[in-house]
């Protein structure tokens, strides 16, 4: 939540606690527009103006408050690439720039211009500080953006679980589950590097919703599924007998707290079923677990209420925890579908995705995203980590294997997108095997 990241972020100063998404757009990249059309939004939408204002006392927290001079000129930039810039070139710029300080004394937010080689397109690299906002409203603020119509996320399904004594015993097992270290892989014991690399793929968002239907499950499932058969492939298993464990943020806002700003999420572990088990053994595995922060007794709401009891002064260590690497090796996030149609500065948002930020000590973070038909895949690896770039290929495989296990032979056959690092894309025609969609559990 935001004051346990804050103390994180204040305790670890080097570390960029970011959220980002990567925009496709159809035009020509014009600066003074693009500033026009933000500055323009940050008047309907007056939480773009919002900084951290220091506590009024020693006992009390910092508060989201306006900035009374908002320049609009220090947050919406031109960043030009070479004249012949690649993907690997646009790739590289993301990671770097993804990994660069967001000061907390001014809106902690900023949009990167990236013009393409042409005269027909261009990208747009949005990111903020993750106290500031979690997936949905990362979502939320990119429709205050760049939102055509209704300019905020749509509402989505409350967390309002009974708080149960049930709840509340499993909510505590599952949190003292985290003193226990995973288990992990070869290509993931490496030391860590600085340096770190961005791989990312598209595909048809249909196909994820058609495995789900198939399997009695739901797309973050599938997601989960797939992701497991491609580690399984990826690399071998390192720390004996115990379970490969994947890190999954869970969404616990209130029905009050849709539409506001903020962070409102924990981490759950999940074990990813591995060996040579059927795809139906697989999901069964992951629905066991997942579905637990499901239906009227979720324990997302158990956990949140024993997280709201951790003093603050511990609220740190509970996130260093969390992405301790010993514990959750794998850190994973579906943000689920972006809604649209948007624009930047009246040119049309054609694709998109969501880009994981690793921070100090994680090495994998794999993040799933939709916008329009498209779902999209980014993975993000740690500099020393071995073939990163095969995940993504091999997590569209895996794809490939739960369709012909269910039969699903109607399933729109796809071009495969440019090697596995194609930029994002909408398809105009069905899209390739590998897709992905909502951000529930």
């Amino acid at each position: 939540m935001d004051s346990a990241l804050l103390g994180y972020q204040r305790k670890n100063s080097a570390a960029p606690v970011a959220v980002a998404y990567l925009l496709r757009v159809a035009g020509t990249c014009d600066l003074g527009a693009a500033r026009a059309a933000v500055l323009d939004r940050a008047r309907r939408f007056p939480a773009l103006t919002h900084r951290l204002a220091p506590a009024a006392g020693r006992s009390g927290w910092p508060a989201w408050t306006p900035e009374p001079e908002f320049d609009v000129s220090a947050h919406v930039r031109v960043h030009h690439l070479s004249a012949a810039a690649d993907e690997a070139e646009l790739r590289n710029f993301v990671e770097w720039r993804c990994r660069a300080a967001i000061p907390l004394d001014a809106p902690p937010w900023e949009i990167c211009l990236l013009p393409g080689p042409g005269a027909d397109e261009f990208h747009v690299l949005f990111r903020a500080s993750h106290i500031w906002l979690d997936g949905a409203a990362l979502h939320q603020v990119l429709g205050m953006l760049f939102g055509e119509g209704h300019a905020a996320a749509p509402p989505r399904r409350g967390r309002d679980g009974q708080v149960t004594r049930r709840v509340l015993a499993v909510a505590l097992g599952r949190l003292l589950g985290w003193a226990t270290p995973a288990g992990s892989l070869e290509a993931l014991a490496r030391p860590w590097s600085r340096r770190h690399d961005l791989h990312w793929a598209t595909t048809n968002a249909e196909r994820l919703r058609a495995l789900a239907r198939a399997y009695d499950a739901t797309v973050n499932d599938v997601f989960l599924v797939a992701l497991a058969g491609a580690l399984d492939s990826w690399s071998r298993p390192v720390g004996g007998r115990r379970e490969v464990r994947a890190l999954m943020p869970v969404s616990i806002r209130r029905k009050e707290e849709f539409g506001g700003l903020g962070n409102y999420v924990v981490g759950a572990r999940v074990s990813l079923p591995r060996g040579p088990i059927s795809p139906w053994s697989r999901f069964e595995a992951i629905r066991r677990q997942t579905s637990r922060y499901r239906g009227p007794e979720n324990v997302a709401a158990g956990e949140r209420w024993w997280f709201e009891k951790i003093p603050a002064r511990f609220g740190p260590m509970a996130v260093t925890m969390g992405m301790d690497s010993r514990r959750v090796p794998v850190t994973t996030s579906n943000v689920g579908v972006l809604p649209g149609p948007m624009a930047v500065a009246g040119c049309p948002v054609t694709g998109g995705m969501p880009i994981p930020v690793l921070l100090p000590g994680q090495r994998l973070f794999v993040m799933l995203g939709v916008l329009g038909p498209t779902a999209s895949l980014s993975v993000a690896v740690n500099g020393n980590v071995p073939d990163g770039d095969r995940l993504v290929s091999l997590w569209l495989a895996e794809l490939d294997g739960l369709e012909q296990a269910a039969g699903l032979t109607a399933v729109p056959a796809q071009t495969p997108a440019p090697e596995t690092s194609a930029a994002p894309t909408t398809p105009t025609t069905p899209a390739a095997p590998g897709t992905s969609t909502t951000a529930t559990a």
